[in-house]
């Protein structure tokens, strides 16, 4: 009897010591899986990093390609999309030397002809603000021979304390096409005054980066 006493208490020692045993295993898997996960978890680029010999950016590139692809395919019904295809490019960084790589492409959208273009680049604009892409510039333009509206798209990378440098990666062409007959009722119109305000406010970017080149080039003198 004592025996048999003492058999099960043996038992019940070892299934415990199993029990904490997995238990332990388990806190060391989760704690593998967060330390793992924050290694893949790359720290922010910063372009002014002169220990840096390089900056792929092809990872970033491909992400705003997607994301773009998602925002326009919203409009599949009313829109015709074309693809140019995907290029890769390679830019030195005159102050570090390092090499910079990223993928661009054109896309042409055709909307209908009762379709503001530049309303049509809005509502893509206002479908990318919650998203990472950076719209970096947008102007009237020409696709083909015909008027367009052209918005410039893509990554913006941390230089330094308080400054980034944008890389396009999508530049797209809104057109009208007389083929597409339905009708866009959710495209904005733009009123006179917005377009005169829209027009300076593009005005002045484009001065303020005239201003900051010129400052980099006298100081590269």
């Amino acid at each position: 009897m004592q025996d048999q006493n003492n058999s099960q208490e043996s038992n019940r020692i070892g299934v415990g010591i199993f029990i904490v045993i997995v238990i332990i295993l388990l806190i060391l898997a989760g704690a593998a899986g967060v330390y793992y996960a924050s290694l893949k978890q790359e720290k922010p680029k910063d372009l002014s990093d002169t220990t840096v010999k390089s900056f792929d950016l092809m990872e970033e590139s491909k992400m705003v390609h997607r994301t773009v692809d998602d925002v326009l395919l919203m409009k599949r019904e009313n829109w015709q999309l074309r693809d140019t295809g995907r290029r890769q490019h390679k830019d030195l960084l005159e102050v570090s030397g390092a090499d910079v790589v990223w993928t661009d492409r054109e896309v042409a959208v055709g909307v209908p002809v009762t379709t503001e273009l530049e309303g049509a680049s809005r509502w893509v604009q206002e479908h990318l603000r919650t998203t990472d892409v950076k719209t970096i510039r947008e102007e009237k333009s020409k696709w083909h021979g015909m008027e367009a509206w052209r918005l410039d798209v893509g990554i913006a990378v941390k230089s330094g304390k308080d400054n980034e440098r944008n890389f396009t990666t999508d530049t797209i062409f809104f057109f009208h096409h007389g083929n597409l007959t339905n009708r866009d009722r959710d495209i904005p119109r733009i009123s006179k005054e917005e377009r005169r305000n829209d027009e300076k406010s593009r005005n002045n970017d484009d001065r303020s980066r005239n201003d900051d080149r010129s400052r980099t080039d006298e100081g590269k003198r």
